[in-house]
């Protein structure tokens, strides 16, 4: 059967994301790219195009997979408090479990490449709205839940929240230890209390 590949392109570009997330965009040159995949250039260029368009996939691809969890917040029951108490600790659990310590990969791209490519920060943006307005609704149902008060600014919340989570992304990142990742996490959320 001719044009069939004998490679699958999920498991590749699953490789891909991880050397992207570990090294950055300038860190890793074609030949890493070869080498994590065992595929040829012209299968990975055939598959997904150049580096850029496979970065791009690969940040994509870490998206749908690491993102859903921030979405899903209005739907956790419990108390405000106890919802991103439990959020943020399997948050640094998770940042923890990872033994090459690589942060998350949607802020490292932030950081890195965001600044000089519009296309880039157009879906880092995008992806950071998202996860502001995770917050937002959980603050939002909090407040018709009667645990927050309407004189709070959900807005301005969800900011703080966000703020506090990409925080804790990069100082998981800069090797920093459980104990003071938590203690940022318990730091913002006694504002809950």
């Amino acid at each position: 059967m001719a044009g069939k590949k004998s490679f699958q392109p999920e498991q590749a570009l699953e490789k891909v994301m991880g050397l992207f997330w570990q090294q950055g965009y300038e860190g890793s040159s074609i030949e890493d790219l070869v080498q994590c995949t065992g595929l040829g250039r012209g299968s990975l260029y055939d598959t997904f195009g150049d580096k850029h368009a496979l970065y791009l996939a690969a940040l994509k691809r870490y998206m749908t997979t690491y993102q859903g969890p921030i979405l899903a917040l209005q739907d956790q029951s419990g108390s405000l408090y106890e919802i991103l108490e439990r959020f943020f600790q399997v948050s640094i659990d998770l940042l923890l479990s990872d033994p090459a310590r690589r942060g998350c990969f949607l802020v490292n791209a932030s950081l890195e490449m965001a600044p000089q490519d519009p296309e880039i920060s157009m879906l880092t943006q995008f992806a950071l709205q998202e996860m502001k307005e995770g917050f937002y609704r959980l603050l939002i149902k909090a407040q018709v839940a009667g645990e927050l008060p309407w004189t709070c600014d959900p807005h301005q919340l969800a900011h703080f929240l966000l703020g506090t989570l990409v925080s804790i992304r990069v100082m998981a990142r800069a090797q920093q230890s459980r104990r003071i990742l938590e203690d940022m996490a318990k730091t913002a959320i006694s504002v809950f209390r």
